[in-house]
Formats: structure tokens, sequence, C-alpha cells
């Protein structure tokens, strides 16, 4: 195993999250320039 850094930003459409943290329906949108990878958190 070996842990990155983050250092892009993608835009994801989805419909929920699953009970076991999945995201259902997900589509890749974009890749976000406008976004620091450190001010991204998990919606809800």
């Amino acid at each position: 195993m070996q842990w990155v850094k983050p250092e892009l930003v993608a835009q994801i459409r989805f419909v929920e999250w699953t009970e076991d943290d999945h995201l259902r329906h997900a589509a890749f949108l974009g890749l976000r320039a406008d976004k620091n990878p450190k001010d991204v958190n998990r919606e809800s």
C-alpha cells in the first residue's frame, strides 16, 4: 500500500450513499480546477 496526497478534485453526480458507503448511480462530470483538495468534504 502506498498513501498518496490528493492533487485533483473531480465532480461526481450520484443518487445517494449506500449503507456500506458506496455511491449509487455515480457519474463523472469533470475535474474542478477552482477547488483545492484540502477544502473538499464528503456530502451527506
